[in-house]
């Protein structure tokens, strides 16, 4: 039986991308949304490969709508392996002219999706003896406006996998970071048009990662480089 990736953020950009890649190594795949028409292209993408895909419609960030997702992906195509989120830099302007409200969409509601989706995952991987947590970041800082709200996800995130990673360990469950340099990049830039030096980069590290032969890494934070 084939593995199964269960996959957030993967309406467009390096997260669609990922996705594929996953699939092109012999993963069937599970994308989670709010919106099954922005997923249309990634689905049929996946599908092209040969590879079982089920779109499940879900509120990341609410712990009902993740269990329901959870359930559907189980009966469809099995306890996901992998569980890879996709999280996006979120640009709300000037820390001065930020609202409560818009802090809480750049840095609140991320970093609550990865602990809902991470949080679910952990029981079936920990009865099917293992398993890979995995986040995909585009939330550095350098120079871009938003470099404040981003920096803090990118700790967010490494925080929360460090922690898992040493609770999981036991359990055969690794749990790691992929993440840009601080010079920063573009999540929209694709590697299958011939985009960014860190969306190549950054769909190696996630195929490495979500493998075998990196069982014994976990609690990391894989920086990948903007190279020419």
């Amino acid at each position: 039986m084939a593995r199964v990736a269960m996959v957030t953020g993967a309406a467009h950009g390096i997260g669609a991308d990922a996705s594929v890649r996953l699939a092109e190594h012999g993963m069937d795949v599970a994308v989670l949304g709010a919106d099954e028409a922005a997923h249309a292209d990634t689905v049929r993408r996946i599908t092209e490969t040969g590879r079982r895909c089920v779109f499940v419609t879900a509120d990341v960030a609410d712990a009902g709508s993740v269990d329901r997702a959870l359930a559907r992906v189980h009966s469809e195509l099995g306890d996901p392996e992998l569980l890879l989120t996709c999280v996006g830099a979120v640009d709300r302007g000037p820390l001065g002219e930020l609202s409560d409200q818009d802090w809480a969409e750049a840095v609140g509601e991320p970093l609550r999706g990865v602990f809902v989706t991470s949080r679910a995952v952990v029981d079936p991987m920990i009865k099917n003896g293992g398993g890979r947590i995995l986040a995909l970041a585009d939330v550095a800082g350098g120079d871009r406006p938003a470099a404040a709200r981003n920096s803090v996800v990118e700790t967010g995130l490494a925080g929360f996998v460090r922690t898992i990673a040493k609770e999981l360990w036991p359990f055969g469950i690794t749990a790691n970071v992929v993440a840009p340099e601080p010079a920063g990049t573009d999540l929209t830039a694709t590697a299958t048009a011939g985009g960014s030096a860190y969306a190549a980069g950054a769909l190696d590290a996630v195929r490495f990662l979500a493998g075998a032969e990196a069982s014994a890494v976990s609690g990391q934070i894989v920086h990948v480089a903007m190279t020419a």
